[in-house]
């Protein structure tokens, strides 16, 4: 692995990291400090048409979501991590959120696309689409 796959990796684990304690503590911070100003987020579901959030809608969205989710828990499956280059990396996983019984409420396949903007990683776009 290079460099700076591992110092991704190292990154994306941290940011995975902030996800749970988010869960846990309803505070979304850490995780709104790594999307780009210029982030957006695009639902896809099962014959719908895709919902499309900019930055501030996800985020008070994920405000939203984080809040009802007060301790449920998030496993990730299968994660793929491809490098375009040193400064580009698109993450694939599984994410599957899980309430206080460990039953599955919810299953979603993720796509993020991360840049290295002034030697920090952020999060640019994010795909979901629910399975």
């Amino acid at each position: 692995m290079n460099d700076a796959r591992k110092e991704f990796t190292v990154m994306h684990d941290q940011f995975l990291t902030e996800w749970s304690k988010a869960l846990k503590n309803g505070d979304t911070s850490t995780i709104e400090r790594r999307m780009h100003t210029d982030y957006y987020v695009t639902f896809f579901s099962e014959n719908q048409h895709p919902m499309y959030f900019d930055r501030k809608e996800a985020v008070e969205g994920m405000r939203a979501s984080v809040e009802s989710a007060r301790s449920f828990t998030k496993r990730l499956n299968n994660r793929i991590t491809r490098l375009r280059n040193n400064d580009n990396v698109v993450v694939f996983y599984e994410q599957v959120l899980l309430n206080r019984e460990r039953e599955e409420m919810s299953r979603l396949l993720t796509i993020e696309n991360w840049r290295k903007v002034n030697k920090q990683w952020l999060i640019i776009r994010e795909m979901e689409e629910k399975i």
